[in-house]
This record gives C-alpha cells, structure tokens and sequence, in this order.
C-alpha cells in the first residue's frame, strides 16, 4: 500500500498497526478500512490510494491481528470499542466504514453500536444477521474446537493460510507472490493465531438471540441505521454466496443498493481491486 504514514497507535486496550493515506484537510470524508482473515491491512494497497485523493484514509490491522496487539476477548462489542477508541483517538467521526470478511462484521458492528462515528456503510462479502451458510461454513465449527486448530498451525500454518486462499480466490489474477507471503507470516502461528481463533470462538459461542452457528456474530446488536449502505460483493463466494449478501441488504432496509462483482471469489478486493475501487469512489463521492 502506498501510504503517507505507518505507526503505532495506543487506543483503549490495543496497540494499533495504522497505515494512513490522504490528507486530514481533504474535502472527502475520512474513510476507516477494515480486512479479513488470512490478511492484513495490507490488503487495502491497490485501493487506498485511489480513494486517499482528496480524503484520510486509516487502514489499521484488525485487534490482536497481523501488527496489531490485543489480549481479548473477542466478542463484537468488545472488538467494536477498540476500533471506536482509535476513531476517536484520530479525530472522532463521523467517517464512511468498508469493512470486508471480519472487518465487514464489525464494521456493521460500529455502526450498529457507535452510529455517531459512522456516516456510510460499506459490507464486502461479510455476513450479518442471516449468518453464513452452515453447510459451506465448515470453518466455523472447525476453528471453535479446542486445541486442534492451533495444532493445525503449529504444524503447518503457512500450508493452512495458503489453502484458505485458495479455497476463496476465484479470479485469474494472482494473488502478489510478496502479499501472499505477508499473511502467511503473519497468521503461522503463536498469539496472533491465538487471536484469530478467539474471533471465531466468540462468533459460534451459544448466545441468546443466535439462531444458529455463526448468526452469533450479531446477536444482541443493535439495529443498524445508516442513511447510505452498500453491500459489495464477490460473485463467485464459494463460502458466501450472492444470496447471503442478498440477506445482508434486507437486514440494512431501505438505502442499501447491492454491487456484484462477476469473475471474483471471496478476496473481491485483491481479486479484482480497480473494479472495487471505482465502486467505492462511486459510492461514497
């Protein structure tokens, strides 16, 4: 990613990895970027630029991920009152949030917990209320048993976070040999795999107002209201299909519109960034 800044960034209980991009005097709305698992921040490098031309951009590593130091837990809200602690620390908000897989979760987080922080909404590939489909969700159950997904890194992590690339990436362009090596880095093993598993422990935790595994990941939020929304997503999903984005606009109501990408897995932004980029700049002029 091209960016003007990288730090660190103390914020309520995390340590933050911010890149910022753009400048704070743009006319733009500042825009918080929010990843996905197996990656980083630095998924946002081939769109950040084009959106930092006349706004901030802040693309920080999700807590307790890639750069990023957080001890738990790992439930939505408690996830959502640290990326809300750095918004505040970097100036408040309101700010336009485009979040994707994880980062597409707590975005719709933020804006159902903190709607003051947030000014439109960005979903990419990300479930809510619906959840994702059990029988194409085999990883949900599978990284919530104990000790064997850690086990399953000990002995192998960069083979796992390669094949759960694979498994979503649908487009014929390549994923960049140096970026693929980065998030295999960055979730072979130790505290942050710790942390990754924490996420989706949190997320299929039996909790009142889950229906079932997975629909945790919003259970006892509340409604979101934005007055703009957009669910953007990769056409061929193999984990989550167009119909669980469909859910996703039905749950927002009304003012949320719906792109699909055709060609692109569930690595949309990677897998076809020009196409996301021109999106969003779209979207959130």
């Amino acid at each position: 990613m091209d960016v003007d800044d990288v730090r660190t960034v103390a914020a309520a209980d995390t340590s933050f990895l911010l890149r910022c991009s753009g400048s704070p005097g743009g006319s733009g709305t500042p825009v918080l970027l929010l990843h996905g698992v197996p990656e980083t921040s630095s998924c946002w490098r081939d769109v950040a630029p084009r959106l930092a031309d006349d706004r901030r951009v802040l693309a920080p590593d999700l807590p307790g991920l890639g750069g990023s130091v957080y001890a738990g837990p790992y439930d939505v809200p408690a996830l959502v009152a640290q990326l809300a602690a750095l918004l505040e620390a970097q100036g408040g908000g309101p700010v336009d949030v485009v979040g994707h897989d994880w980062g597409g979760v707590l975005a719709l987080g933020l804006a159902g917990l903190r709607p003051d922080l947030v000014r439109r909404l960005v979903v990419v590939n990300a479930p809510f209320r619906s959840g994702p489909p059990v029988h194409r969700a085999v990883h949900l159950p599978l990284f919530a048993l104990p000790g064997l997904p850690e086990a399953a890194f000990w002995l192998g992590g960069r083979r796992v976070v390669d094949l759960m690339l694979r498994a979503g990436w649908r487009s014929e362009r390549p994923l960049d040999p140096e970026r693929r090596a980065e998030y295999e880095a960055a979730y072979a093993g130790g505290q942050r795999v710790a942390a990754m598993l924490g996420y989706y422990r949190a997320a299929v935790r039996p909790r009142r107002g889950a229906r079932r595994p997975g629909s945790a990941l919003a259970a006892g939020l509340p409604p979101v209201r934005v007055e703009r929304a957009l669910v953007l997503w990769g056409a061929l999903d193999p984990v989550l299909p167009i119909a669980t984005g469909e859910a996703v606009v039905r749950d927002l109501g009304p003012g949320t519109v719906m792109t699909t990408v055709p060609g692109a897995g569930h690595f949309v932004l990677e897998e076809a960034p020009d196409e996301v980029a021109e999106v969003l700049l779209a979207f959130l002029a």
